[in-house]
């Protein structure tokens, strides 16, 4: 399903009036830089990436076709234009402070509070040790809510694909996880 307003506002901003693509920035920025600054750990690194990200958007924004979501088509270009900042920047990146990557037992709201905060803690070394791309992929899933086939699209991959690779990432934590348990 297409979002009309922001066809609006793209239709606007093709036929000259550059000042509607303000509107676009002001709905997509949030997220955009919240994907960005959940992947490097830098809060000037992420301005500076989501900055660019924007500016992509609007020198490229004539080739949007149109017949996708436009909020698939921005991710991509986020996705792709961290993944290229980070190799170009050689910056490192961080985890995601989210503890919704598991739906099992392990973390349950009847856990204590120091419990939860221990498992919180290996989450977080845990998720360290992933690549960008797998927090990339986390952060679309988990904290944006997207779905596999949105995913599938913003990176360029089958929906096969992306469904194995959060498989793989949700047991590497899970092993990642055990290993600092178990070193305790």
């Amino acid at each position: 399903m297409k979002n009309d307003k922001d066809l609006f506002y793209i239709q606007k901003v093709k036929s000259g009036d550059f000042s509607a693509f303000s509107a676009i920035v002001s709905k997509y920025q949030n997220m955009v830089f919240t994907i960005v600054v959940k992947i490097v750990e830098n809060r000037e690194d992420a301005e500076d990436i989501t900055q660019e990200i924007f500016i992509k958007v609007f020198k490229s924004i004539q080739q949007f076709r149109e017949d996708s979501e436009f909020s698939t088509w921005l991710y991509r270009i986020a996705y792709n234009t961290t993944l290229s900042e980070l190799r170009k920047r050689k910056l490192f990146f961080t985890s995601i402070d989210d503890s919704l990557i598991f739906n099992d037992e392990s973390f349950t709201e009847e856990d204590d509070t120091e419990k939860n905060e221990i498992k919180l803690q290996y989450l977080d070394k845990a998720m360290k040790k992933l690549l960008p791309d797998e927090i990339f992929l986390l952060t679309l899933h988990y904290m944006d809510g997207q779905s596999v086939e949105n995913i599938s699209k913003i990176s360029n991959q089958t929906v096969s694909n992306v469904k194995v690779k959060l498989y793989r990432i949700r047991k590497k934590l899970a092993v990642e996880i055990q290993k600092l348990m178990q070193d305790e």
